[in-house]
């Protein structure tokens, strides 16, 4: 690790020392600052986590330690989990796919990469998440979609399909497993960060036989111009072990951004975006920074 990244990791060391002691004597936020500052209180982090979870069930929330449970949230919904997310690839391998980088503001950029098929640029990721967002009528409308894409037609259903399902159950059945891709894998939280009002991301990594990652080795699934700057690896939490974290220092002023862009920045008729969207739009965020690292963040809103 770079001097640099050294001296920048151990400021922010430092600064979470005076975050959390400061935490103690801040009030938890009661009134709504979505649209003006792009934060949320810890009710709408729980609202906009039913969502996730709701949606996208590789999501999951997590009581945590009981001795470590904030009074603020419900002590089942101390924070969001996904587990064995995998990651094929490290971001290095990445850079001769990158198109761009747009510089957001100061330290903070969003990357640009071909392997998503999106341009991970501010307004980009905005669009694409309301392509993502597929709303429908009603429930059943949305059912009824996933069944036809999921049945088969018979009548046009030949023989030489039927050699090929066949060829297929019969490499299942004899697979014994040592032709399974192994790759490494990640469990991700999402945590609410009571100091500056937004989610937080957390890490855990496994290598390829499911042993703990060691920092270095994380650091190669984080884009560097964030990896040497705003991850930090400290004390979950929630928990009892230590997770790699990427400061939320500029979380809200990013997400603000965002919720600008959905809403016509103030120009024209103004458009609405739910609260309980945000982690759907912060995920869409956060992929920039752990491009590799394949959780899920689409859904379809009734």
């Amino acid at each position: 690790m770079s001097s640099s990244s050294t001296k920048g990791s151990t400021s922010f060391r430092a600064f979470s020392l005076f975050k959390n002691f400061a935490e103690y004597f801040i009030d938890v936020p009661k009134e709504s600052h979505f649209y003006e500052r792009g934060v949320l209180t810890p009710e709408e982090f729980v609202k906009a986590g039913d969502l996730l979870v709701s949606k996208c069930p590789t999501w999951s929330w997590s009581s945590g330690e009981e001795s470590k449970r904030k009074d603020y949230l419900p002590s089942d919904k101390q924070f969001l989990i996904t587990r064995n997310v995998p990651c094929l690839r490290r971001c290095h391998e990445l850079i001769e796919l990158a198109k761009e980088e747009e510089e957001v503001e100061d330290d903070w950029s969003l990357t640009h990469l071909s392997h998503t098929k999106e341009k991970e640029e501010i307004g980009e990721i905005t669009s694409n998440l309301q392509n993502d967002l597929v709303i429908h009528d009603s429930k059943e409308e949305a059912e009824e979609e996933d069944e036809d894409d999921d049945i088969i037609d018979i009548n046009n259903y030949n023989e030489e399909d039927l050699e090929d399902t066949i060829k297929d159950k019969n490499v299942l059945e004899t697979n014994t497993g040592d032709d399974i891709l192994k790759t490494r894998t990640y469990d991700l939280s999402i945590t609410y960060d009571k100091y500056y009002q937004t989610p937080r991301v957390w890490l855990f990594g496994y290598d390829e036989r499911g042993a703990k990652l060691e920092t270095e080795k994380i650091l190669e699934d984080i884009h560097a111009d964030y990896s040497n700057k705003t991850v930090t690896i400290e004390q979950h939490p929630h928990l009892l072990s230590q997770w790699a974290s990427i400061h939320p220092c500029r979380h809200a002023e990013v997400m603000k951004k965002m919720i600008d862009r959905l809403t016509g920045g103030g120009q024209g008729e103004k458009q609405y975006v739910r609260v309980d969207l945000y982690l759907f739009l912060f995920l869409k965020f956060i992929s920039s920074v752990i491009p590799t690292v394949e959780y899920d963040f689409t859904t379809q809103v009734d």
